[in-house]
């Protein structure tokens, strides 16, 4: 596969994988009765805008490292209500709530197993959580996802990536999946969250954004090269 080709899947790869989760949070929330006001898919400057169901969909393609679903009343002025922003979601039980968080990664999960195998997709989703930790081993690591994609394996890749991006959600970061767990129970109370997990959220944001920045330059290296 010459670098150009290269280059689209991988971009095809990470735009697919964040914009099924994207869908699938979008269809947990609405079958718990909790329709999204707005649902982005990808990051960058907008392709295009619909309005289909009641939701606002908007393609993002340029940058495809992330996705979004809002559950923000859009006649609610945020300046002046006391009401959470996402109050639509919040409305949920504690348990639908934490589901809704969950689910969307369970089916990246399902992703894996199904291109993987089930044992082999399950193995490595659970040790992708140990992946932001094991510095070392990243460079091998990436050259192996890029070899994989070189040759062409592309449901291999689509699994692995599936795997790995489910578990480093589930980790306790502010803006993962992982860190909205942790902060429900105080959901409705933001100002009354303990020293610890905010202390908790701020530690692993300060790791994790120069982990982040180093695996998008041995991506970019390695492809390149």
């Amino acid at each position: 596969m010459d670098r150009a080709a290269l280059l689209f899947w991988l971009w095809m790869l990470f735009f697919t994988v964040n914009a099924l989760w994207a869908l699938s949070q979008a269809a947990v929330a609405s079958s718990f009765g909790v329709r999204p006001t707005l649902v982005k898919l990808g990051v960058g400057p907008r392709l295009f805008t619909l309005s289909l169901g009641g939701i606002q969909w908007a393609l993002r393609p340029l940058v495809p490292f992330g996705s979004a679903v809002s559950f923000e009343d859009p006649t609610q002025d945020a300046a002046s209500s006391k009401v959470p922003a996402d109050n639509r979601l919040r409305q949920l039980p504690v348990a639908l709530h934490a589901a809704t968080i969950v689910l969307p990664w369970a089916v990246l999960v399902g992703v894996a197993m199904a291109c993987l195998g089930p044992g082999e997709g399950l193995r490595h989703f659970v040790t992708g959580f140990a992946l932001p930790f094991q510095v070392s081993l990243l460079p091998e690591r990436i050259e192996r996802f890029v070899a994989v994609l070189r040759d062409g394996e592309l449901l291999r890749a689509w699994g692995l990536l599936s795997a790995k991006v489910a578990a480093a959600n589930l980790l306790p970061l502010p803006v993962l999946a992982g860190g909205s767990l942790v902060m429900l129970p105080w959901r409705n109370q933001r100002e009354r969250v303990p020293v610890w997990a905010a202390s908790l959220n701020l530690l692993m944001m300060a790791f994790a954004l120069p982990w982040a920045c180093y695996v998008v330059y041995l991506l970019g290296t390695t492809v390149l090269r």
